[in-house]
């Protein structure tokens, strides 16, 4: 049994943590920080990041891409002002990755409670 719950269903649970760090950032705000879960959310966070994200590295091997010019959430135009979305994956038994996107002002709210972001406690 982990030490500490989940910090996305927040029930205990068996085996190890897999760890997060997300974060949406616009000019000084910052929402988002470490996420430590269990294996099953941590597998949905994956997903989403895979399906929604660019994938910028894994493990030692780092990808080129091209800067995203559409909200991650609803594929349209960003806007002024738009988020950008940072997130380091460090899945337990897994390479860890790393990952890109933005986000339109629109969407942001919904990304944070998509994303747990809400959740997340803001240690390094």
């Amino acid at each position: 049994m982990a030490f500490t719950p989940c910090a996305i269903h927040g029930r205990g649970y068996a085996g190890g943590a897999s760890t997060f760090f997300l974060r949406i950032v616009q000019a000084s705000d910052v929402i988002g920080g470490r996420i430590q879960c269990c294996a099953n959310c941590a597998t949905e966070l994956l997903d989403k990041l895979a399906t929604r994200m660019i994938k910028v590295s894994e493990g030692d091997e780092f990808y080129e891409y091209t800067d995203p010019m559409a909200c991650l959430n609803c594929g349209g135009n960003l806007g002024p002002g738009p988020w950008q979305f940072y997130g380091n994956a460090y899945p337990r038994g897994k390479a860890p990755s790393q990952w890109f996107g933005r986000v339109c002002p629109v969407c942001a709210d919904a990304v944070i409670s998509d994303y747990s972001l809400d959740v997340a406690t803001a240690k390094p």
